[in-house]
């Protein structure tokens, strides 16, 4: 745990979403691991926290959908950007390949929103 506050910003964005890779495909240790850091005040790591949620749900058919139930409703209510970047890249990683088209619908407003920065639309 310590390892995350050992550095600053972006890398703690890394750090936290660097969660995600080492509990792959482990759904129930993931979701208690990363669910610690989703809920910090600070920025980066909550952001990071939910790029690990997408990472550890890559490629896995759940009947909860946890992954999209968390991350949508992150989307909507925030208006971070640094955490719509991390919902949108952790729904980018836990869906990549899926061609859902619920989950385009949700982030197409805000790809396609010219309001919105080059890095949230990227």
């Amino acid at each position: 745990e310590d390892w995350i506050f050992k550095v600053k910003d972006d890398g703690q964005t890394a750090a936290a979403a660097s969660l995600g890779m080492l509990l792959l495909w482990d759904i129930d240790e993931g979701l208690a691991q990363i669910d610690k850091y989703m809920e910090r005040s600070e920025e980066h790591i909550v952001a990071g926290s939910y790029m690990a949620l997408g990472l550890v749900n890559n490629g896995i058919t759940n009947e909860c959908d946890p992954v999209q139930a968390l991350l949508i409703d992150k989307l909507d209510t925030t208006d971070r950007q640094s955490l719509k970047i991390g919902a949108l890249m952790g729904l980018s990683f836990a869906y990549a390949g899926s061609a859902r088209e619920d989950l385009l619908e949700a982030i197409s407003p805000i790809i396609l929103d010219s309001s919105n920065t080059t890095e949230l639309q990227a």
